[in-house]
């Protein structure tokens, strides 16, 4: 096979994949720490990172970069009927304490605003628990330029 071939298939393949609408896990984030993400989560919904369903119901809305890690905005918004979501949950992998918030919407719609503090370059994680049981995953990255936690 030449590499014209080799590039053609690759290429087709990876279209049928993405056109398939096969949930794909971020892999590879800038400043991913799955240890560390992996015992908060544990820690805080008892299920790790493998338990997790990446989601296009769940939108994270992240700068790429941010200035100053001491004021770095966050929107979490869920595409399901507020009767369905339970809480949602915002994780940073290489915080120190990666568990940011936890918001139940209750009666309110399942979105959420914020600013956050972060300590590095990491990934977010918006995790959204629905009433039957599902963890829904959105995933971004955000490069600090000056750390925010001290």
């Amino acid at each position: 096979m030449n590499r014209r071939a080799f590039l053609k298939a690759t290429g087709m393949t990876l279209g049928a994949v993405a056109l398939s609408g096969f949930p794909v896990r971020a892999q590879g984030l800038e400043g991913e720490d799955l240890a560390n993400l992996d015992k908060a989560l544990q820690e805080t919904l008892g299920k790790g990172f493998k338990d997790l369903t990446p989601s296009d119901l769940v939108k994270l809305t992240m700068p790429a970069i941010a200035e100053s890690g001491a004021n770095v905005p966050a929107e979490v918004e869920v595409a399901l009927p507020k009767e369905q979501v339970k809480a949602i949950h915002l994780f940073a992998d290489k915080n120190p304490t990666p568990h940011i918030f936890a918001f139940m919407p209750m009666k309110a719609e399942p979105y959420y605003a914020t600013r956050i503090r972060l300590a590095e370059t990491t990934a977010i994680r918006a995790v959204v628990e629905t009433q039957d049981g599902k963890l829904l995953l959105a995933s971004a990255s955000t490069r600090v330029t000056v750390g925010g936690c001290g």
